[in-house]
């Protein structure tokens, strides 16, 4: 029977203690294979894809959250402005200046400049 203490007169050292975290306990025990290996990575990449998906689902909740307030601001600032049919008031505006601009193309050219010809004129005399 052997003893427990070396020829020093020390306990020897734990085994557990001797191995570093990651390194086999002896010399020829097996290491993780590549396959092992590659299946860990590919678990912390699904891992973190899953991760990553769900902060662009909460961004997109976001987003949406954003143009929603500001389209309301935007519909609140045009009734304060217009009144209760804004959209209405804006399209018989926008009809109007069609009509006018119609208007102002179908005058002969020569009318028009005769209506402003004596405009320079009276400048010159002050």
């Amino acid at each position: 029977m052997q003893s427990s203490i070396n020829r020093d007169g020390f306990l020897p050292p734990d085994p557990d203690e001797l191995v570093a975290e990651g390194e086999p306990p002896f010399a020829d025990a097996a290491t993780a294979t590549a396959r092992e290996k590659a299946d860990h990575d590919l678990d912390l990449l699904q891992h973190e894809v899953r991760l990553l998906r769900a902060r662009i689902g909460i961004l997109r909740e976001d987003a949406e959250t954003a143009l929603r307030a500001q389209a309301n601001l935007i519909d609140a600032s045009a009734h304060v402005q217009l009144g209760n049919y804004p959209w209405a008031k804006l399209a018989l505006a926008t009809g109007a200046a069609f009509i006018a601009a119609t208007i102002v193309r179908s005058l002969p050219f020569g009318v028009l400049l005769a209506g402003f010809a004596g405009h320079p004129s009276e400048t010159r005399r002050w």
